[in-house]
């Protein structure tokens, strides 16, 4: 075999060397970008059905893995559980719900969750945002409720209006100054108070600052984030196909009626 052909062997095997280590660099990105936040964490959790005004024993509590990104702010971990005996239950709990410092009445406990600090989760913020009856639901909003914001601004450069979801699935920490239990008296607010990332914290003070923001509250059972939603502006609203397809997906919506499921 001559020179030449060794040569092109060589440059071949080497080529074949580093695009597989690229392919293999490349596999592992993905794969780290795809289970973040997926690391399974303890946090403690009830073993069996407890009513409200139950003083909590040991063998009520338990504890269960789940990903860190499911984690609730206010979970609490198994290092903790010994302090949660004795302290009286303020809301209901099924078994496998997992148990909050905000379920809780006693005093010690009420008072380490009026430190909004503690509430925050590393890495991420609190911020507070301006809301009326219309943006802030009525006044209807509740810590711990999961919400979604949108905005409608104005395009500089075209004059255009457009409404946007500018975040999806934000935990609210505190209405007013209320950051635990509920408004049961429907009292009046004016700020809600949002845990977000230091981006998303800058995202929303430019964005009020050059619109309107609207929350829109949704279940606590729903976490999935929809991808590339589509901006509605004022020709959206004339656009008879458009009306059609929002209409086809309310109509995939599943409807419960008395335990049994009906078309919408």
């Amino acid at each position: 075999m001559n020179r030449r052909a060794l040569l092109l062997i060589a440059g071949a095997v080497f080529c074949g060397l580093i695009a597989m280590l690229l392919v293999n660099r490349y596999i592992a990105t993905k794969e780290k970008s795809i289970f973040k936040g997926m690391d399974l964490t303890q946090i403690v959790v009830v073993s069996k059905d407890i009513e409200p005004g139950t003083k909590i024993n040991r063998d009520m509590l338990t504890t269960e893995k789940i990903p860190e990104k499911y984690v609730h702010a206010n979970a609490i971990s198994p290092d903790d559980m010994d302090i949660l005996v004795g302290q009286t239950l303020n809301f209901p709990l099924k078994q496998g719900d997992p148990v909050l410092f905000t379920d809780l009445g006693e005093e010690r406990m009420r008072l380490r969750m009026e430190k909004l600090s503690s509430k925050v989760t590393k890495g991420e913020r609190a911020l507070s945002i301006p809301v009326d009856m219309v943006s802030g639901i009525s006044n209807l909003i509740q810590p711990n409720d999961h919400v979604d914001i949108l905005g409608t601004f104005m395009n500089q450069g075209t004059g255009e209006e457009a409404t946007i979801t500018l975040l999806q699935n934000i935990t609210t920490l505190a209405i007013g100054s209320s950051m635990s239990g509920e408004n049961q008296n429907g009292q009046s607010y004016s700020t809600v108070t949002l845990l977000v990332t230091l981006q998303e914290a800058e995202l929303l003070t430019f964005a009020q600052e050059r619109g309107r923001l609207i929350l829109i509250l949704r279940s606590s059972e729903d976490i999935e984030t929809l991808k590339a939603v589509p901006k509605v502006t004022f020709s959206d609203i004339f656009e008879v196909e458009y009306r059609m397809n929002i209409q086809k997906e309310r109509d995939r919506i599943e409807i419960i009626k008395q335990g049994r499921s009906v078309s919408n």
